[in-house]
């Protein structure tokens, strides 16, 4: 189990330099362990309605970089970025509701969020599987529909 804990956190840290743009000023501060400055550009990205910025101020606040680690914001910023499209915020949403992470457990949102950002190119297929280890067959046919209602609920920018 801690095995796989570090993969994922590996996964989540390793993805940090795809998840921010090389010309992204936020960026740029966060590598300088500046997170405050990263904050408040990414802040400002969030008022425009940038997605990313979402994701990436949902990191902040699951690792605690220059903020009070929260994970339930985390989970909040991560619900916004994932619904407007991010696979990234989509693989880590399934994530958090797959270990309980700022919402409670849930294998169906787990496994259906790892679907769709399957779908949208991040490879979350692990994370789908080991969440489909702990649905029923029931649960199996009743994901797809909740699947299928997930995907019409997101917007893309």
């Amino acid at each position: 189990m801690a095995k796989l804990f570090l993969l994922v956190l590996l996964i989540l840290l390793s993805h940090i330099n795809d998840v921010l743009a090389s010309d992204d000023i936020g960026y740029k501060y966060y590598l300088k362990g500046e997170y405050q400055n990263a904050l408040k550009v990414w802040t400002q990205e969030l008022n425009e309605g940038k997605r990313e910025a979402m994701y990436n101020i949902a990191l902040l606040y699951f690792f605690g970089k220059g903020v009070e680690k929260n994970l339930p914001l985390a989970y909040e910023y991560c619900k916004k970025a994932a619904y407007k499209g991010s696979a990234r915020a989509m693989n880590n949403l399934a994530y958090m509701y797959m270990r309980g992470l700022g919402t409670k457990k849930n294998y169906m949102s787990a496994y259906a969020w790892s679907e769709i950002a399957i779908e949208n190119g991040y490879n979350s297929k692990k994370l789908r599987d080991d969440a489909s280890m702990h649905l029923t067959p029931a649960m199996h046919y009743d994901v797809h529909e909740f699947i299928n209602q997930l995907k019409k609920e997101i917007k893309r920018d």
